[in-house]
């Protein structure tokens, strides 16, 4: 999206055949065809024009920022002072943080997250949440519900927490905290079958403990950058 301000220095030849610095804007409309302006200030002028635009922006709610429901904004706010991952985080008020709190599904999903962020691999090619269904390819799940007969889940066969694809490899990783999703052996096993049958269909499932986030995270950056490479 286009931003419909555009400044730009310019210098202006003046009486004494000296040149002195100028700041252009040249001001769009929402139809362009119908008007556009240009107007020419000096310094000051363009200070004034940044301490109002400062002065609205610090006047910003948490919702307006990130571009929220008024709702979903209590909730950042609340995390921002009670969830520990987002004390010191370095994400908040971006498009990360609403990723990492509305978009995963668990603390260890956020964890895992927050640590592989910033790698390039990740960056470029990680989708969250992603859903495959049983002819391996990507399935829409906006509006599906389970007790809806005409749009629910009997198509998908997984949601990926985190997937990558680069070139031939597409690896599934999932972030499995015992604790956090009480696995029973029904669910265990219901995991390897999923499992099994990506592998099927040219995936490389990668699942990881909450022990191996905890302790071992360095680890799991290499393997991931090994299946990556091959």
């Amino acid at each position: 999206m286009r931003i419909p301000i555009n400044i730009k220095s310019i210098k202006i030849k003046n009486n004494l055949d000296s040149y002195q610095l100028h700041y252009e804007f040249e001001i769009d409309g929402l139809e362009k065809s119908k008007w556009n302006t240009t107007y020419i200030a000096n310094f000051d002028e363009l200070k004034k024009f940044r301490d109002e635009i400062d002065s609205i922006l610090s006047q910003a709610s948490t919702a307006e920022i990130l571009n929220l429901t008024e709702e979903q904004g209590n909730i950042v706010e609340k995390s921002y002072k009670n969830d520990s991952l987002c004390k010191n985080c370095t994400y908040k008020l971006s498009n990360k943080c609403k990723s990492c709190l509305f978009t995963l599904q668990s603390p260890l999903e956020r964890k895992f997250y927050l640590f592989c962020s910033e790698k390039w691999w990740f960056k470029k090619y990680c989708i969250l949440q992603y859903a495959i269904d049983w002819h391996g390819c990507h399935i829409d799940v906006t509006g599906k519900t389970y007790n809806n007969p005409n749009n629910n889940f009997k198509n998908v066969l997984t949601i990926v927490d985190f997937y990558i694809e680069k070139g031939n490899n597409k690896l599934c990783i999932y972030t499995d905290g015992h604790t956090y999703h009480e696995r029973t052996e029904e669910q265990a096993q219901h995991d390897k079958m999923i499992d099994r049958k990506l592998q099927e269909l040219g995936y490389i499932v990668l699942r990881y403990t909450g022990k191996d986030i905890e302790e071992n995270m360095p680890k799991i950056i290499n393997e991931i950058e090994h299946f990556l490479s091959i």
